[in-house]
């Protein structure tokens, strides 16, 4: 039994850290600076340990080490925003991506094959100012069988029947909120398109999340004004961790919690470290959301799939 004792220490310590950085993130989250890393950058490799410290009680036959190893699981995957995968036969009314562009920054023919192999009925994107006056309107010509509607460095880009469009410019930025009305099976539906503010690891971030409060409160705002179903997307520079997500999980229904599989990582492309590009629903449910890997952007897309009520 006194064999057993250290491995027993190890996993429920490992436990009680765990619960510790659970508090960090949704109480105190962007609040100060230690706390703020752990909420954008806990990192996903803390499977691996999770997953040694079970195999070491495993191998040591201990059941309390078991038990503590388990319970360690089941707090990453939940601090890390891991879904179970969800079985539906339900068709869906449209399909809609949302993609930071990252100015452009490796050419516009890789983004515009990224948007045309996922056939999205709706585009999302993000940082459409480019490194070269020309690459939105470039990548605009690539991708013909598209309207579009445009303010600062977002756009949104429809297969669908558009409707009207506003602009409304977002606090602590040069960025703007987009909205627009399209027509998807008969039914009315509203997006919102929004680039929020990061939180830089330097000086200024205090100021930083101010903004980023605002901007949450702006978008609130409009989205309570918008009758009938309402989808909001974007780059939210936000894990799902923190002060910022849980508002907006009280108010919305986050798409790929709903409907996807996995950790959903969207940044950075080439090595995926976080999710922080969004799709939120009201009034409608998400039956598919998928992130397809392509390293044309510096982040990578997330598609969702979505049938209205």
């Amino acid at each position: 039994m006194r064999k057993g004792r250290p491995i027993v220490a190890v996993t429920w310590g490992f436990v009680l850290l765990l619960l510790l950085v659970h508090l960090a993130v949704t109480v105190i989250a962007e609040r100060t600076v230690p706390t703020l890393l752990l909420t954008y950058f806990f990192p996903p490799q803390i499977w691996t340990l999770c997953a040694s410290l079970l195999l070491l009680s495993l191998k040591a036959r201990v059941g309390a080490a078991v038990s503590g190893s388990l319970v360690a699981l089941i707090l990453a995957a939940l601090l890390l925003g891991w879904t179970v995968p969800r079985s539906t036969t339900e068709a869906p009314s449209f399909r809609l991506m949302t993609y930071n562009l990252a100015r452009g920054a490796s050419g516009t023919a890789g983004l515009a094959n990224t948007i045309r192999q996922q056939r999205p009925d709706v585009v999302c994107l993000q940082e459409i100012n480019g490194l070269r006056a020309s690459m939105f309107a470039e990548l605009r010509q690539e991708l013909p069988e598209y309207s579009v509607v445009q303010a600062r460095e977002v756009a949104l880009l429809f297969r669908l029947p558009r409707l009207e469009s506003q602009e409304t410019p977002m606090p602590g930025t040069t960025r703007s909120l987009l909205s627009a009305s399209f027509q998807a099976r008969g039914r009315r539906v509203t997006v919102l398109n929004a680039h929020f503010t990061t939180v830089p690891l330097r000086a200024g971030w205090a100021q930083a999340v101010e903004s980023r409060t605002r901007q949450e409160h702006l978008l609130m705002s409009r989205a309570q004004g918008i009758p009938g179903p309402l989808v909001v997307c974007g780059d939210f520079n936000t894990p799902p961790r923190g002060l910022i997500y849980a508002e907006l999980k009280r108010h919305f229904t986050n798409a790929f919690e709903q409907a996807g599989s996995g950790l959903g990582l969207t940044f950075p492309a080439a090595l995926p470290m976080a999710r922080i590009d969004h799709v939120w629903l009201r009034q409608a449910m998400a039956i598919r959301a998928y992130v397809p890997e392509s390293r044309a952007s510096d982040h990578r897309p997330l598609v969702v799939e979505v049938r209205l009520p």
